[in-house]
């Protein structure tokens, strides 16, 4: 299990305990820290984990983490997200060679609800996983894509974009459950606008080093 973090100190723990109930002591959990100030990568080290010190964004840190991993099916997810019960099982059993989890958003928000619900049919669908949605992928399928790119945005696409036309995919239950924060900060009918509008520049092809800066400049959460 990789997890890439930047000041995720309080989020992390509940993680990583439910990843140690998943998976036990056969698992290898990494976390790849960019850098928190937060005491982060200490609390990972506490807990078990085995740090990384990856590159500046996502996909350099989940890079940097994948080199030093040792399993065979690789399994990333962000800081801030729940697995459910049994999660470790289905993973371990899925025939497939890659694909990501059912989700589910916190929130009772019925227009997060409703997201939550696209965004699984839509990878059930035509194999468009992103980050929130726990994407795995055997090591040998990610060595053959060439791996995640340094992109500063948009990482997760990238990837899956890659695997769905080479390979098929799962989409795994129980849902994975990711934190609603980032909705409810920066109020959440302005991030679904968002999020729909930097998913349509990505895919008309817009440079991901621009919808970076402009995702950035415009948000109130950091990540």
């Amino acid at each position: 299990m990789i997890i890439p973090t930047l000041n995720e100190a309080h989020a992390l723990p509940v993680l990583i305990r439910a990843l140690e109930r998943e998976v036990g002591e056969a698992g290898e959990i990494l976390v790849s820290d960019a850098g928190s100030t937060d005491g982060t990568a200490e609390r990972a080290r506490e807990l078990g984990a085995r740090v990384v010190v990856g590159g500046a964004g996502r996909g350099a840190q989940l890079a940097a983490a994948v080199a030093v991993s040792r399993g065979d099916r690789l399994w990333f997810l962000h800081a801030d997200s729940l697995v459910g019960a049994e999660s470790g099982r289905a993973l371990a059993v899925a025939r497939a060679r890659w694909g990501c989890f059912a989700t589910r958003i916190g929130s009772a928000d019925p227009r997060l609800r409703l997201c939550a619900r696209w965004m699984t049919h839509r990878a059930r669908s035509s194999g468009s996983c992103t980050g929130d949605m726990g994407i795995w992928m055997d090591r040998d399928v990610y060595g053959s894509l060439g791996g995640f790119r340094p992109l500063p945005a948009f990482e997760d696409l990238d990837l899956s974009d890659r695997a769905r036309a080479r390979y098929p995919w799962a989409v795994l239950e129980p849902a994975l459950i990711t934190s609603a924060r980032r909705w409810e900060i920066d109020g959440t009918s302005r991030t679904m606008a968002r999020f729909l509008g930097f998913r349509l520049g990505y895919r008309i092809g817009i440079d991901p080093d621009r919808l970076a800066a402009a995702y950035t400049a415009g948000a109130r959460h950091p990540r």
